[in-house]
């Protein structure tokens, strides 16, 4: 009597496995991660540090006041700022809009490169691997709703209760959930292209709103928008939490519209098809991959489109036949970076919207607090800087093409440098004119951050020339799956030569303003960024380790 056996693993079994594999191959500990990132931690805290000193010595010399910067509104007296009202609709708005954006591009069901590769094409029903992945997927969504709309309720609401506060949490929930419904909805029937390029354009243009209507109001006079004029926005579908803060309670519909819809996918994941997998898992690892970079543009195509094809014509003269070799090569290059600005459009589009972001948060009525002004500004100067960089990067990734150049490494650099540094001191210029235009600064700040601009610049190289992370450091266990030391290394440098030239203009934005000791400071720091950030590194030589400690002209002979 022969007795037969037959092993089978499930989905579940699978899962475990290739999750302990991974953590099985990880060397290093906490220590090694902290080792890595302390040295830049420390550093921007003690530049903080460094800064508040700064910012109360320069408060009590100007005599602004001794009231402590945290509380003092950086916006100018009589301002009209827009009203709570439409600030919260707005930003529930394009909050919205962004979050259903992101979903239909990187798929509320989706895995890794690596898991479609290994499970999808093993004997094993497919809900057993996408059907973990799609329930945890709602956490992130819960966790930004509570975040976002609790604090707006609190703000809005005429008497902020408990048990309405609680409600207005739950509906902002069901809101959304109802958008990872669409989306999941979406990916199951491989439709809604149409959807997602209208909730871009939305996450867009809201912000510029806010900009204009401060702009009107304050030229209008009499005939400047009113909280009644704008009451209709209290109705709109991504406002319906505010309602529900105020004791309305027919908005919490949306939970029980967004459970059903939920169910809805639920029941057809299997649907899915293994394209659409691996197309939201190829988003998923260009987004990753972006944010590691810190780049603006590509981590904003990742989260929006996707990789673009570039379809452009438009091409400027490329061959010059006058002058020296020289010129001629610093011509071309000049012609191939403004080339590809101009075949980027909805870069440049981005770049201008980050310049207005600084505005729109100062338009709205009691955010016009310095401090916070000034970590925008910070945040969008660096985010505009590397949405610049995209052809420095293309050269600091085929070094090959500058080569060919007969020209020095520190010339090609610097003429690298050009075009970013330009772009930058007009950000600076439309940045700091917008706030100046809302009753925030000054023009002698107007004037020290078009001073900073070209610091600016040199940020946008040093981003785009940085060394890449180094894959050999052991990588740290974590719940979530290994971590590799190398690439939070890489990951932090990169916002520091930002932070350094801009901190002539955000001392004297939070301090209320500037002495004639921070021009030359100012211009100082851009000529020290200029340095830094045209510095061509030397190559590394043969002794040097290659891959995994190999001498690289051993590496090449095996």
């Amino acid at each position: 009597m022969s007795i037969q056996t037959r092993e089978r693993f499930s989905a579940r079994e699978i899962r475990q496995y290739t999750f302990r594999a991974g953590l099985s191959r990880t060397q290093g500990g906490l220590m090694e991660l902290i080792s890595e990132v302390y040295t830049s931690i420390l550093g921007g805290l003690t530049l903080l540090a460094m800064a508040g000193a700064l910012i109360v010595a320069l408060r009590h010399s100007l005599g602004v006041g001794t009231e402590s910067a945290l509380a003092v509104t950086a916006v100018a007296p009589g301002f009209h700022s827009v009203t709570l009202l439409q600030a919260s609709a707005t930003v529930l708005l394009a909050l919205a809009a962004a979050l259903l954006s992101v979903e239909m591009t990187m798929g509320p069901v989706a895995m890794t490169l690596p898991q479609t590769a290994w499970w999808l094409g093993l004997p094993v029903r497919r809900r057993g691997f996408i059907q973990p992945g799609f329930l945890k997927s709602l956490l992130w969504p819960t966790i930004a709703a509570i975040l976002v709309v609790v604090p707006l309720a609190l703000g809005m609401a005429d008497h902020p209760a408990a048990g309405n506060i609680a409600l207005a949490a739950l509906c902002g929930v069901g809101l959304a959930w109802l958008l990872h419904g669409v989306a999941g909805w979406c990916q199951i029937t491989n439709s809604g292209a149409w959807l997602k390029t209208v909730m871009g354009a939305v996450t867009l243009v809201a912000p510029l709103t806010l900009v204009a209507t401060a702009l009107y109001n304050n030229v209008a006079g009499s005939g400047a928008v009113t909280a009644t004029q704008t009451a209709w926005m209290e109705y709109l579908p991504t406002s319906w939490p505010l309602l529900v803060a105020d004791g309305a309670r027919w908005p919490l519909l949306l939970v029980a519209l967004a459970l059903g819809l939920l169910t809805l996918v639920y029941v057809n994941l299997e649907r899915i098809t293994t394209a659409q997998l691996k197309a939201s898992a190829a988003a998923g690892a260009y987004a990753a991959s972006s944010l590691l970079s810190m780049d603006a543009t590509e981590l904003s195509r990742s989260l929006s489109t996707g990789p673009a094809v570039g379809r452009s014509k438009l091409r400027l003269p490329m061959v010059f036949k006058k002058g020296s070799a020289t010129s001629r090569s610093v011509k071309t290059l000049l012609s191939t970076h403004a080339t590809m600005a101009l075949r980027s459009p909805s870069t440049l589009l981005r770049v201008l919207v980050l310049a207005a972001v600084p505005a729109s948060l100062a338009a709205v009525e009691f955010l016009g607090n310095a401090i916070l002004i000034a970590v925008v500004l910070f945040l969008c100067a660096y985010f505009a800087a590397t949405a610049l960089g995209a052809t420095a990067r293309f050269a600091a990734g085929n070094p090959a093409v500058d080569a060919l150049m007969p020209l020095p490494a520190k010339v090609v650099r610097r003429v690298h440098y050009v075009l970013p540094a330009v772009a930058m001191t007009i950000w600076a210029a439309v940045c700091l004119g917008l706030l100046l235009a809302l009753g925030v600064g000054s023009p002698a700040l107007l004037i020290l951050a078009i001073f900073a601009g070209p610091g600016l610049g040199a940020a946008t190289l040093r981003a785009a020339f940085r060394p890449a992370p180094d894959w050999n450091m052991p990588a740290v266990a974590s719940p979530t799956g290994p971590i590799p030391t190398g690439a939070i290394r890489s990951f932090l440098s990169g916002p520091d030569l930002t932070l350094i030239v801009l901190l002539p203009v955000l001392i004297c934005l939070i301090s209320g303003g500037v002495p004639a000791v921070a021009f030359p400071a100012q211009l100082t720091l851009s000529y020290l960024a200029f340095l830094w950030g045209t510095h061509v590194r030397k190559p590394k030589s043969a002794k040097d380790g290659g891959l995994f400690g190999t001498p690289a002209a051993t590496a090449a002979a095996k």
